[in-house]
């Protein structure tokens, strides 16, 4: 009799991880304020998805008002990007001022090799005016605040290549750099030519002479 053989099957669920991201903006004249949620991003095998926040473009607009009205610098204004990583912030930041104009963003996520969370983060916006300054006015109303194109990319952790070294120089029993021979001038490389010739010169132009004499004799 055959027993019945039970296979049981387990289905291997993936759940997508899930990681908030939060920005601030920042004055030196104003009290720190706490982050606000910018969006969510799901990372799926290396696959990126973002999620921005309703409250994003009010976010930015409300702290370009407080600006205004208090009549601060707007060169001195920072915008943050952070990561919560429990133990602590990562923070990256531009100028807030940059934001001002029609604008592209880049945020990179750097992830370690053991794991596949990002670590930290990098952001980036253009374009940039060249002397670095910052536009004289921002938005009308918050339907205009916001980036015109966002790109997001996760990058594995990386190493720089190794420095070539040299092969460090022979030392002596003393310690010190062993001096190469010094070159020999032309004439002490090739002395025994030249004697060589010389005297082959001497030995041909003697004969000559010694047979012409015995001739008038």
């Amino acid at each position: 009799m055959v027993k019945p053989v039970l296979v049981a099957v387990a289905a291997v669920l993936h759940v997508a991880a899930a990681l908030d991201v939060f920005h601030r903006g920042v004055h030196p004249d104003l009290d720190e304020q706490p982050f606000s949620l910018r969006g969510q991003l799901l990372l799926d095998d290396d696959t990126l998805a973002f999620t921005q926040s309703p409250s994003f473009s009010s976010d930015l607009y409300s702290f370009a008002q407080t600006l205004k009205e208090l009549n601060l610098d707007n060169d001195r204004a920072s915008y943050q990007v952070a990561l919560d990583r429990s133990a602590s912030w990562e923070i990256s930041s531009v100028k807030f001022c940059y934001l001002a104009q029609p604008f592209a963003e880049n945020l990179i996520l750097h992830k370690s090799l053991a794991d596949s969370m990002p670590y930290t983060l990098d952001y980036f916006v253009s374009p940039i005016p060249k002397d670095g300054s910052c536009p004289k006015t921002f938005w009308v109303d918050s339907s205009r605040a916001g980036p015109i194109n966002t790109t997001i990319s996760l990058r594995p952790r990386h190493f720089p290549p190794l420095p070539e070294l040299r092969t460090p120089p022979p030392l002596t029993p003393q310690g010190e750099p062993v001096q190469p021979p010094e070159e020999k001038s032309f004439f002490q490389k090739y002395w025994m030519y030249i004697a060589a010739v010389l005297i082959a010169l001497t030995l041909s132009g003697g004969a000559p002479e010694e047979e012409g004499a015995r001739r008038q004799a």
